[in-house]
């Protein structure tokens, strides 16, 4: 077999980890946009309470000194960077596949980029993760390999919310309304709405939406979503979008064997309402320089700043083996909380899945 440390140099996966792309067909690519920065701070400011607001001006008497206005306060929020890693024995990998087989060494070096690939990959899809936890929680908890990490965004008490939608007599217009005008008093008229299939089918069902779309004679006739949306955007101005991704986690089957077992991006039974600015961002999706992009050192130029996963390789003596290992340094970072509602309208009908 070939020697594994000859199929990919060092400036080869240099060039891999800065046209490595992280931006996904997921929702959290256009909610919180990938950036790179060669600082995370500790904390970041934002606007307090009702800062987004225009504020007032005061009238004078002509041939008067004008009032000394105030700046917008601003407040500190907390957050440390999540230090996301992954490695794999490329010696044992190629072994068992392998073994018996005579393959070009194009062929070899494919098979090496393929799990560099998949490595880096997996960094991508927990950033996707803590956006998500970002977004339908308010707050982050991670309990990972010795990593204790807990942050808290501020979403305010009164902006985490419950009902439950899978009774068809429910309130759901009453619901969002009240949960409008909640982020309507901090200053923010959400325009996004993000939910499941399910609650979305539960809001379709319910006989209040079907009497608002249909008038009373038409109670029992399913909508679209379309009519929905057209509804919800008249009524609230907002529009609904479905998340259903998934994502696979390493387990164990029934058998004892490993097995990939699907988990979802976005929880079942959440209802969020945000506002998103003119390019449709909730927040940042803010990449830092990991610990081996700094080993190396140098400029902060414009090809580090599109590398946002690291890419590298080492090799061990005793046992003989050749590593490779994808990392990243992130943080979704939400800098207006206070339009932002959290709701939970599943029930115990809706389970999980």
């Amino acid at each position: 077999m070939p020697n594994i440390s000859n199929l990919i140099t060092e400036r080869e996966l240099l060039d891999f980890s800065q046209n490595f792309a992280v931006a996904r067909n997921y929702m959290g690519s256009w909610l919180f946009p990938d950036r790179k920065t060669q600082y995370i701070e500790q904390e970041y400011t934002r606007l307090a309470r009702n800062g987004n607001l225009p504020l007032v001006a005061k009238v004078h008497a002509f041939d008067t000194e004008a009032a000394i206005g105030s700046r917008v306060p601003f407040e500190k929020v907390e957050i440390e960077e999540l230090l996301i890693k992954e490695k794999i024995n490329l010696t044992e990998s190629i072994a068992r596949v392998t073994r018996g087989l005579s393959m070009e060494m194009d062929t070899l070096r494919r098979y090496v980029f393929d799990d560099v690939a998949r490595l880096a990959e997996g960094v991508v899809t927990r950033a996707e993760v803590a956006k998500m936890d970002a977004l339908t929680t308010g707050k982050m908890s991670v309990r990972e390999n010795g990593a204790t990490i807990d942050v808290d965004y501020g979403v305010p008490a009164e902006n985490r919310v419950t009902s439950d939608w899978t009774d068809t007599g429910a309130d759901i217009l009453g619901d969002v309304r009240r949960w409008r005008m909640t982020a309507i008093g901090n200053g923010e008229a959400p325009n996004v709405a993000i939910t499941t299939e399910k609650v979305l089918l539960c809001i379709m069902q319910n006989k209040g939406v079907q009497k608002a779309i249909y008038g009373t004679v038409g109670e029992g006739t399913l909508p679209t979503r379309d009519d929905v949306n057209e509804l919800f955007r008249a009524q609230f101005g907002v529009t609904i979008s479905v998340n259903e991704d998934r994502y696979g986690v390493m387990g164990t089957g029934e058998d004892g064997l490993a097995a990939i077992k699907q988990a979802r991006f976005f929880p079942e039974g959440k209802f969020v309402l945000t506002s998103t600015g003119m390019d449709g961002e909730v927040g940042v999706g803010l990449w830092g320089v990991t610990p081996e992009e700094a080993a190396v050192g140098g400029a902060f130029d414009s090809r580090r700043q599109s590398q946002f996963v690291t890419c590298v390789t080492w090799e061990t003596p005793d046992p003989v083996a050749t590593w490779s290992k994808a990392s990243g340094v992130f943080i979704p970072v939400m800098p207006n909380v206070y339009g932002h509602i959290i709701a939970t309208v599943g029930g115990s009908a809706l389970s999980e899945g």
